[in-house]
């Protein structure tokens, strides 16, 4: 059984006043209350924040800081650190990242290709529910399905199976199911009910580590579609056109971010029991449409 519960948030670099337009109109994200100037937080439900944007140039997948794991509470935290260092993993408690991350205690350290991570507990819920400046109403937080977290995440690595393996192996999580992506397939784990919070895939041409992109998922068809042509007005790019995936079944498309990795905006994403849940493989990434529109998100140092 894992003892993450959740991907809580997701932390990025990148240039603050264009993710500050891109985050509320194209998103609908809500701005969140920030300890730090040079860093802009975003809700999608009631916490005080699931995405942070920190200053910084864009880089791409490079852009990626930190993962934010949610356990339920302080014990289970100490039990991760202690399976994790006796699995010969280096990790520090921070508090005053926690602090920072508006967390009552915290963990840091880094997955099997690099990727920093932040596992936690005790995340600040804000006094004020969570609006919209759009009106759209995320999959994220708590669902009928229990706490889901803020999305997933589909990471970059040179060799997808061994990265997932990190996963599966040190912090619990499951595999949901491995898609066909040429010599390697993608590898998809959860964690909870959502069909998968993290994803590890080796792309042709693109960095061995970092970022693919963050999935946000919303309750309506019509709010993807309103996303969509918030994104042609803002002459954003789009990467990957309007399409349904095989695997989680989410209808959604891509927009390049001002940090240079991209969103998937979608609806409809499958659920997981594992009482009868069994893993398939999949030789396509999508039953329709997901067309390539843009250039591949470039290698970055």
């Amino acid at each position: 059984m894992s003892m993450v519960s959740a991907l809580g948030y997701v932390v990025v670099r990148g240039p603050l006043e264009p993710w500050r337009q891109f985050g509320t109109e194209v998103l609908g994200l809500q701005p969140g209350h920030s300890p730090d100037p040079d860093t802009l937080f975003f809700r999608n439900d009631e916490r005080a924040w699931r995405l942070a944007v920190e200053a910084g140039e864009p880089a791409g997948p490079g852009s990626l800081v930190a993962l934010g794991l949610e356990v339920r509470s302080a014990q289970t935290l100490d039990a991760l650190a202690e399976a994790l260092r006796s699995g010969g993993v280096e990790v520090r408690e921070d508090p005053a990242l926690a602090e920072r991350r508006r967390v009552r205690r915290l963990i840091a350290f880094r997955d099997g290709t690099g990727n920093g991570v932040e596992a936690y507990w005790g995340a600040t819920v804000e006094k004020e529910g969570f609006v919209s400046p759009l009106g759209v109403t995320f999959v994220a937080g708590r669902t009928p399905y229990g706490e889901i977290g803020i999305g997933h995440t589909f990471l970059l690595a040179e060799d997808a199976e061994r990265a997932a393996d990190f996963y599966l192996r040190h912090l619990g999580f499951r595999l949901s199911d491995t898609i066909a992506f040429g010599p390697q397939s993608a590898h998809f784990l959860h964690c909870n009910p959502r069909h998968h919070s993290v994803a590890f895939a080796a792309l042709p041409d693109a960095p061995v580590s970092g970022l693919g992109h963050l999935m946000l998922e919303v309750t309506t068809l019509e709010a993807v579609g309103h996303a969509l042509d918030a994104v042609h007005r803002m002459d954003a790019p789009v990467p990957i056109s309007l399409g349904e995936h095989s695997n989680d079944r989410m209808t959604s498309f891509y927009v390049r971010t001002p940090s240079g990795f991209d969103i998937e905006y979608g609806w409809n994403g499958r659920v997981i029991d594992d009482r009868d849940w069994t893993v398939n493989h999949y030789e396509s990434p999508s039953t329709w449409g997901h067309r390539f529109a843009a250039p591949p998100v470039p290698v970055t140092d």
